[in-house]
C-alpha cells in the first residue's frame, strides 16, 4: 500500500512545495538546525539527505515526513521547526532515529544508510599516545608501504620488532618521518593522490608527440607535491603566488615571477602575473583544461570548489544560494528551474575567474581584466558579486581568484577535505560514525600543527584504524 499512498502524497508536496529555486536553501537550514550534524562540520549537507532527484523534485521517506511537517508559508523559515519536531522518528525504519544519523553522518531517509554500532572508542593507555591493542608492527607495515611505497625488508622488520615496547611509538613515528622525506612519496605517491585534481591529459602535455600544447600540467605536479612535504603550508594549494620547478638532482625548488614557456607563442609557461596567482586554481594547465573557451568558467569554478574544498555541486553538495542568483550574464538559460537551483550558488563562484584566460596559445592562464566583457555582451564588472560559503569574498567589487583562495584557505571546507584526502588513502574509506570525533580532530588541528601535511599524517598514523583496533 506503501507506493500507492506515496504518489498522491508526492503530487500534494509538489503542489505545496515553494519555488524550485528556494529549495536549495534547505541544506543551509539544516545545519543551522542541527549543527552538529556531521556533514555541517567543513561541508555542505547535499541534497540527497531528503531528495531522491531535485528535477524533477522526489523525495526520500525523511523529505516526505519533513514535507508533511511544514506548514503553510515561508519554506525557510518552517523548515528548522519541522525538522526539530522529526528529530526523534525514524524515517526510514532502519532502528536509528533521524537526528542520530544526522549527527553520525548517514542518511535519515535511506534505510542501506545506517551505522547501527554504537560502541564507544577504546579508551587510550594511560599516558600513552594511542588506544590500548594498537598494533605498532601492524601499523609499522602499514606506512611503510603507504609513505614509503615498499613493504619493510625481513631485516626491517626484525629490527623494529626488536624495539621495546615504550620506545616503539617513538620508533614508529621516525620511520614515518623518513618516509615522509623520501623521493618515492615527493614523486610518486604524493602525486598520485593528485590526479583527480589536476586531470592531465597525455595528448595535450607539454611533451605531446602531436605539438599541440595548452599547458604543462608537470609545473601543477610538483606544486602540489612542494606544498604538501617539508612541513610547508598546506594553505599554499590555494594561496601559493610561485612556481616550482625540478633541479637536476631530482630536488624541488620555488621559482617566482613569470616563466617563459618552452618556444616562443606556445603554451607550457606561466605568464600569471604573481599577484593574481592562487596555487593549483591559476595555473596554466588548470585555466586550459577548465576554462577553455569559456566566457564565464563555470567549469573551473566547479572543479575549484570540488578538488579543493571537497563540494560537488554536480552531486548537489554544496548548494548555497545566492539571492538574487543565477544573473544570467551569458545568457545560457541557466535560470529556468531545472537549473537555477545549483546555478545560484555555481555562478557567483564562478565571477571569481572570469578575468583569467582560457586557451591562447602563450597567454592561457594570464590575467586579462577586459576579458568578460569583451566576451559577455553586456557585462557590468560592478555588478556581479563573488560569494563563497554564503558571504562575498571580498570588500572589493571586482574580486579575483585570489580572493576566493584567502577565504577557502580558511575554511573547515579545506581542512576537512584535506584531512579526507589523507584518509581515504590511508584506510581507502571515509570514516565510521564512530571514527567521526577522531577524524574532526584530526584535520582541525591543521593550524595548531603549522599547517602541516606531514603534522596531519603523524595525527592520522595515531588513529584507532592504523594499528588495527576495532
Amino acid at each position: 500500500m506503501r507506493p500507492l499512498f506515496l504518489l498522491p502524497l508526492a503530487l500534494s508536496l509538489a503542489a505545496a512545495a515553494p519555488p524550485a529555486r528556494a529549495l536549495p536553501t534547505a541544506p543551509e537550514r539544516l545545519c543551522a538546525t542541527f549543527p552538529d550534524a556531521a556533514d555541517c562540520r567543513g561541508r555542505v549537507v547535499g541534497c540527497e539527505t531528503c531528495h531522491t532527484s531535485t528535477w524533477p523534485a522526489a523525495w526520500n521517506g525523511f523529505g516526505v515526513d519533513v514535507g508533511l511537517a511544514l506548514p503553510p508559508g515561508d519554506f525557510s523559515a518552517a523548515l528548522p521547526a519541522a525538522l526539530e519536531s522529526l528529530a526523534a522518528e525514524d524515517a526510514d525504519g532502519d532502528g536509528v532515529s533521524n537526528l542520530d544519523e544526522l549527527l553520525q553522518g548517514t542518511n535519515p531517509g535511506d534505510p542501506a544508510s545506517a551505522w547501527p554500532y554504537c560502541a564507544a572508542p577504546p579508551d587510550p593507555l594511560p599516558d600513552a599516545p594511542v588506544a590500548a591493542g594498537y598494533d605498532f608492527r601492524r601499523a609499522y607495515q602499514r606506512l611503510s608501504v603507504l609513505y614509503c611505497g615498499r613493504s619493510p625488508s625481513y631485516d626491517a622488520l626484525a629490527a623494529f620488532d626488536a624495539v621495546p615496547p615504550p620506545e616503539r611509538h617513538a620508533r614508529l613515528h621516525a620511520e614515518l618521518d623518513a618516509c615522509l622525506q623520501s623521493a618515492w612519496w615527493r614523486d610518486e605517491g604524493l602525486p598520485r593522490l593528485a590526479d583527480a585534481r589536476i586531470r592531465p591529459l597525455q595528448a595535450v602535455g607539454a611533451d605531446s608527440p602531436v605539438g599541440i600544447v595548452i599547458g604543462d600540467y608537470e609545473w601543477d605536479y610538483r606544486l602540489w607535491s612542494w606544498v604538501l612535504t617539508g612541513g610547508r603550508d598546506v594553505r599554499d594549494l590555494l594561496l601559493a603566488d610561485y612556481h616550482v620547478e625540478r633541479r637536476p638532482d631530482g630536488s624541488l625548488a620555488r621559482v617566482e615571477g613569470l616563466v617563459d614557456p618552452p618556444a616562443p607563442g606556445r603554451a607550457g609557461g606561466q605568464p600569471l602575473v604573481p599577484e593574481r596567482r592562487a596555487g593549483m586554481i591559476t595555473t596554466q594547465w588548470f585555466m586550459s583544461i577548465n576554462t577553455m573557451f569559456s566566457p564565464l568558467p563555470r567549469t573551473t569554478a566547479a572543479q575549484a570548489y570540488r578538488a579543493y574544498l571537497g563540494m560537488d555541486i554536480a552531486r548537489l553538495g554544496g548548494i548555497v544560494p545566492v539571492a538574487g542568483e543565477p544573473l544570467d550574464v551569458d545568457a545560457k538559460g541557466v535560470r529556468e528551474a531545472q537549473c537555477a537551483g545549483c546555478h545560484s550558488t555555481l555562478d557567483p563562484l564562478s565571477y571569481a575567474f572570469a578575468e583569467y584566460d582560457g586557451i591562447r596559445g602563450d597567454r592561457t592562464g594570464a590575467f586579462v581584466p577586459q576579458r568578460p566583457a569583451l566576451l559577455i555582451e553586456g557585462w557590468d564588472a560592478a555588478a556581479p558579486e563573488t560569494v563563497l560559503f554564503g558571504q562575498p569574498v571580498s570588500a572589493l567589487r571586482d574580486p579575483d581568484a585570489v580572493d576566493f583562495a584567502e577565504v577557502a584557505a580558511e575554511s573547515d571546507a579545506f581542512m576537512r577535505n584535506l584531512g579526507r584526502l589523507f584518509f581515504r588513502h590511508a584506510f581507502e574509506r571515509d570514516p565510521t560514525p564512530r571514527e567521526r570525533p577522531a577524524f574532526d580532530a584530526l584535520w582541525a588541528a591543521l593550524p595548531e600543527d603549522g599547517w602541516s601535511a606531514d603534522a596531519l599524517i603523524h595525527r592520522l598514523v595515531d588513529l584507532d584504524a592504523f594499528g588495527g583496533v576495532q
